[in-house]
């Protein structure tokens, strides 16, 4: 889950509102000024993540920022995670061999990224357009 979560992170970016005046990388911020923080960026950043473009399941350590950092930290992550570990606990068993058949089309959003059609065929040749 964590290397799903890093890889497609759920969250783009947030907007924060600098509170001090203050140096970060060598960029002064001043005390008002807005600063964007994409999530996707961070988690596959090259000093972090060995090989960052590569989906790796046995990635470890794993320590994306999927669900933010510190006290900007997403209240309902652990509920998240259950909620993936069942959806593919209870859903890959009765799948069988799947594969794409065409080209998947994402969702228009600049904050929350999703995928709105991917059509995949199984083993048996059904396609199926969800």
């Amino acid at each position: 889950m964590e290397e799903i979560l890093r890889f497609v992170t759920p969250v783009f970016h947030f907007l924060r509102t600098v509170t001090k005046d203050t140096e970060l990388g060598g960029q002064r911020f001043n005390r008002g000024d807005l600063v964007a923080l994409f999530l996707a960026s961070a988690n596959r950043d090259e000093a972090v993540f060995a090989d960052p473009d590569k989906f790796d399941v046995g990635r470890s350590p794993n320590e994306h920022v999927a669900f933010g950092y510190g006290e900007h930290f997403c209240l309902g992550a652990n509920l998240a995670r259950l909620e993936m570990r069942v959806l593919f606990q209870e859903l890959l068993p009765h799948l069988g061999d799947i594969e794409l058949a065409g080209p998947a089309s994402r969702t228009r959003s600049v904050v929350v990224p999703g995928i709105k059609h991917l059509p995949v065929r199984f083993k048996d040749g059904q396609s199926v357009h969800a």
